[in-house]
């Protein structure tokens, strides 16, 4: 897999400062990969760091983390990549750890990063541990999903999978996106692996309790939209997906 040529992108909101620290990392993973820095309104010169490092887009007000990934992906997909991915500025997982997940790319649509695999080693703190198995265990009764970790911030897509996944926009554009893209695939079927890593907790964190409630509510509206109860321009894609 390490020839095939692949976009990663990289949502940053206020990053300057772990961009900065990890400059170096960065630099060396821009000779390997297509890097794509979506500057989410920032407003402490992340755009300044982020365009030394690869192709920077500049959105001019905050608009959540989900809304960034898509504009990325979509900016990735016009270069005719091999694979597709995001991941966080913060390196929380190693960039050594990629390439296991990009491999089974060979075998499955997406692959996804995880923190509840037997395998996985996590080093973060109680509380984070606790709201995370609280909102996995909530997901999984909500929505069905299969995946035991969906808010990993590593994920990898086939070119062609994560076309149908982003080609409409989100209705979760904050940190429940990485439900509602899982949501998607699992409606279109596609195929998904969920891979064990180690992940290392990194200070100044984005992720606050009050996101946890902003999850919750957006959960709520991804099971009314995506059951139905609200017009859905995606379930078109699903249609003509099965008719292909």
């Amino acid at each position: 897999m390490c020839n095939l040529k692949g976009a990663i992108v990289v949502p940053c909101y206020n990053e300057f400062f772990r961009l900065h620290c990890n400059f170096v990392t960065w630099y060396k993973l821009k000779k390997q990969y297509e890097l794509i820095f979506v500057d989410d309104g920032s407003n402490d010169g992340t755009f300044r760091v982020a365009e030394r490092l690869g192709k920077c887009i500049r959105l001019d007000k905050n608009m959540g983390k989900g809304y960034a990934v898509r504009v990325g992906i979509l900016e990735a997909l016009k270069t005719d990549p091999d694979f597709v991915g995001f991941t966080d500025a913060d390196l929380s997982v190693s960039p050594d750890q990629w390439e296991k997940l990009i491999a089974k790319l060979k075998d499955f649509d997406i692959v996804t990063g995880s923190r509840s695999m037997p395998d996985s080693v996590v080093n973060r703190s109680p509380m984070r541990k606790l709201t995370g198995k609280v909102f996995s265990t909530i997901v999984h009764e909500v929505l069905q999903l299969q995946v035991h970790d969906t808010q990993c911030g590593l994920k990898f897509f086939r070119p062609e999978a994560a076309k149908l996944l982003f080609a409409e926009p989100l209705v979760a554009n904050r940190f429940a996106f990485d439900i509602e893209i899982l949501l998607r695939a699992k409606l279109l079927e596609l195929s998904i692996a969920e891979i064990g890593i180690i992940w290392q907790e990194q200070k100044g964190s984005h992720v606050k309790l009050s996101s946890v409630f902003e999850m919750l509510k957006s959960l709520i509206k991804l099971a009314s939209v995506y059951n139905g109860l609200s017009p859905l321009e995606y379930r078109k894609i699903i249609q003509a997906r099965r008719v292909m």
